[in-house]
């Protein structure tokens, strides 16, 4: 399977691909941030898609794209009517040279790059119109991510459901549907890029901030740091192959509704993954091919799930190998302008 299709056997890749479409479409039907209606129109707009526009634009434009579908991603219910469309086999078809043109961009070369130590930000959002800032975001720099803690919660969250599944084998329940180490003290970076902060301000899954107003600190990142970079399906099985954690019980729900398969699940142990790498990164390309689907592995009978993990974003198990360096930098955008810098702190 080639890139383009591994894309587009996603459905956050599928949707990006729509995204930008609509973003290059001339067609009433998708302009102004409206969408087609009806799948008959999405395949009607997306198939009239010049290819050659997607590779005229910007690359706060495909990241704007790529930040609408993560805005979608939901791994506690079934997939939306929209994702249920773009994996209509004409919608692919329809959307495989958008992705081509995509790949082929100049703007998407860091795509598949592993983290880079030299441009991470850390960025603290504000969840109220009323919010002061925090002075306490990232104070405590010594800590570690007390990532026993984190283990000790998922199972005694994972006995508690098989309780739960024992009382009434066929009940439905959701939990903690992410596989994240989360939570825990861990840290989470991502780069900066030109006209753009840091690209956690565009790319967040499940983000309750008030989505106006962040701070933006450089961060120094140790040169000892060993970071593991998950570059899609096959990189993520290999981590939970590797590091296994047994969580059917607790994950049952959710995850039957997301893929709609009933598999043994499994997540990465995050406090056995920290003995050997002090960080953990998901490249753009990563998110684009692996979040959402049952991804089958291959030392057990078993399947795990990615999920809530955002685009570049890199999780330090060893949160004391990066610390802000200087002062944080405000960024605000309104509902018709772009992210921008208003001042430095």
């Amino acid at each position: 399977m080639d890139t383009v299709e591994r894309v587009l056997s996603s459905p956050r890749g599928r949707r990006f691909a729509a995204y930008l479409g609509y973003t290059c479409s001339l067609d009433e039907r998708a302009s102004n941030y409206r969408e087609p209606f009806t799948r008959a129109d999405a395949l009607d707009v997306l198939a009239a898609v010049d290819a050659k526009a997607v590779t005229q634009l910007s690359e706060l434009d495909m990241l704007e794209a790529l930040g609408r579908a993560t805005d979608f991603a939901r791994y506690w219910q079934p997939p939306d009517e929209e994702d249920l469309w773009f994996a209509d086999p004409a919608l692919v078809a329809a959307l495989t040279p958008i992705v081509d043109a995509v790949l082929a961009s100049e703007h998407a070369r860091w795509w598949s790059a592993p983290m880079d130590p030299l441009c991470q930000r850390a960025v603290q959002k504000r969840y109220n119109f009323t919010e002061e800032w925090s002075d306490s975001f990232w104070a405590n720099q010594d800590e570690d991510a007390d990532l026993s803690a984190w283990r000790r919660h998922v199972l005694d969250d994972e006995g508690r459901f098989r309780r739960f599944l024992d009382a009434e084998p066929e009940r439905q329940i959701s939990g903690e549907w992410w596989s994240t180490p989360v939570p825990s003290r861990v840290r989470v970076t991502s780069r900066a890029r030109e006209k753009l902060g840091a690209v956690e301000l565009l790319l967040a899954e499940d983000d309750i901030s008030d989505g106006l107003h962040a701070r933006v600190w450089p961060v120094h990142v140790d040169a000892s740091a060993r970071v593991y970079e998950i570059t899609g399906p096959d990189a993520w099985a290999r981590l939970v192959d590797a590091y296994p954690l047994a969580v059917p019980a607790s994950r049952r729900s959710d995850w039957y509704d997301t893929t709609g398969k009933h598999l043994q699940w499994y997540l990465p142990d995050w406090a056995a993954v920290a003995a050997d790498y002090d960080a953990v990164h998901l490249t753009v390309l990563g998110y684009l091919t692996t979040p959402g689907l049952a991804i089958p592995l291959i030392a057990r009978s078993g399947a795990s799930v990615l999920a809530g993990w955002d685009p570049d974003a890199t999780f330090w198990l060893d949160p004391r190998l990066v610390r802000a360096d200087g002062g944080s930098v405000e960024w605000c955008r309104t509902q018709d302008t772009p992210w921008a810098p208003t001042s430095g702190v």
